[in-house]
């Protein structure tokens, strides 16, 4: 797993934090993206029982997705990216498209209770969770 730094500038200015990990489709690595997208609610300002929903619907479609590629090559690897915004946090998992990926979004949407957003582009799946956030937060300094 390989993870950015937090501080890279990011093209959006909207943008407060970003993660990003390129992640191999390995079970074990799979279950430390949990303690990332944690890390993303709180800093977020996510009430606890909304970063544990959050957290625990992210991871589940981080499986899912990884476990679309059927165990081909280019399925090998999936990126997150988590997004921190000032009014809500967006989680990106971009995996290689399978035939079972409107399956993927339907179970995410119906597991999730978050908006979530699904698209198709280059044969890849980009499955995205958007957490509306509390406007007055306190602030996101790590």
């Amino acid at each position: 797993m390989s993870a950015e730094p937090a501080a890279r500038p990011s093209p959006d200015p909207a943008v407060r934090s970003r993660i990003e990990c390129n992640v191999d489709n390995d079970a074990r690595l799979l279950a430390s993206l949990a303690a990332v997208m944690a890390y993303a609610a709180a800093r977020a300002g996510l009430p606890e029982e909304s970063r544990e929903d959050f957290t625990s619907a992210a991871a589940a479609a981080s499986r899912e997705m990884a476990g679309s590629g059927n165990g081909s090559e280019a399925a090998a690897e999936s990126r997150l990216v988590i997004d921190e915004f000032s009014d809500r946090l967006e989680m990106t998992i971009d995996g290689l498209a399978a035939s079972k990926s409107q399956g993927i979004c339907k179970q995410v949407k119906a597991k999730a209770g978050e908006r979530v957003r699904c698209e198709m582009r280059d044969g890849r799946v980009l499955l995205t969770l958007l957490k509306p956030c509390a406007a007055g937060k306190s602030g996101s300094g790590a």
